[in-house]
């Protein structure tokens, strides 16, 4: 009887142990993150603006700890948050 042709030339099939399951696409992220990381980065920049204002760093001046840099500490703080949102969107 004749011997039946190999088709595989060579290759061994992996097993159901060997393979590894498709990559799954996470899933998209909903539309406000990006909305209100853009926001927050806005607010920053707009919070560190004022904060130089005449008026408004004079105002400044009188709260403890930090002083006149209140402003632009708040402003950094609303531009990382922002920053980090926007390191979520997919």
């Amino acid at each position: 009887m004749p011997e039946s042709k190999h088709r595989r030339h060579g290759r061994r099939r992996p097993r159901a142990y060997q393979t590894h399951e498709p990559e799954r696409k996470p899933d998209p992220s909903p539309p406000w993150v990006p909305a209100t990381g853009a926001a927050l980065l806005v607010l920053g920049t707009l919070v560190i603006l004022v904060g130089y204002l005449p008026g408004v760093s004079d105002a400044l001046n009188r709260l403890p700890l930090l002083g006149s840099n209140w402003g632009l500490v708040g402003g950094f703080i609303l531009l990382s948050i922002g920053f980090g949102f926007l390191t979520r969107w997919r």
